[in-house]
């Protein structure tokens, strides 16, 4: 079992809070003409997170074990020339909320203390569900994108986000069979490629063929 003292100045060197934002994805193939059933309003989803990466198994367990909870995963590399690394990170908003508990109260040393300060607020913001309004998602943009500032590379910028909240394509992602047009009320919407990619499975259908197709 690690001391605190010891998890503390790991997770200062090697570890990292992030905040995830994605677009949330219906993964249901459609073969008929219902309309989908749009769950999340603002079309994106979030996540807080934490994971610890190192080349050594064995500290990556003894991480685990003192926290008491979390998942391992080992990367491989396929080169003998690199070493094998391990991670350790959270899989719920549970697991998120355990360690926000582990680390309230200890004294960081390290910008990753002001990362620690702003996830937190993060996950206030998710735990209360106030990032499923328009306002809220972009303030957790914003939150996210005042850590790590070494992370430069964002799937979905802040900007990327506001536009797409703009154009709020929900009801057209709704009703956008090509035989449903009069429902389409925003047929000049400049992301109308939103539309054409939302099915996870990627097979082409009545309400979404592929681009190949379409050619």
């Amino acid at each position: 079992m690690l001391s605190k003292d010891y998890v503390l100045g790991f997770v200062e060197g090697e570890g990292c809070f992030f905040v995830g934002i994605g677009r949330n994805i219906d993964r249901k193939p459609r073969t008929s003409g219902r309309k989908n059933k749009i769950a999340n309003p603002c079309l994106f989803i979030a996540k807080v997170g934490f994971r610890v990466t190192n080349c050594d198994f064995g500290i990556i367990e003894q991480l685990r074990a003192s926290f008491g909870f979390g998942s391992i995963q080992v990367q491989k590399r396929g080169d003998e020339r690199i070493r094998d690394s391990a991670h350790f990170y959270t899989k719920s908003l549970v697991e998120a909320k355990q360690i926000r508990e582990y680390f309230k109260g200890l004294e960081f040393h390290t910008s990753k203390g002001k990362d620690f300060e702003l996830w937190c607020k993060a996950l206030d913001l998710i735990e209360s569900k106030g990032h499923t309004s328009k306002e809220g998602l972009l303030e957790l943009c914003r939150l996210r994108d005042q850590m790590n500032q070494r992370l430069v590379k964002k799937k979905w910028t802040t900007e990327e986000v506001e536009r797409v909240l703009k154009e709020n394509p929900v009801h057209i992602s709704a009703h956008f069979d090509p035989n449903q047009s009069q429902l389409l009320h925003n047929q000049n919407s400049a992301i109308s490629s939103w539309l054409g990619k939302r099915q996870g499975n990627n097979r082409p259908t009545s309400f979404a063929p592929l681009e190949t197709e379409a050619k």
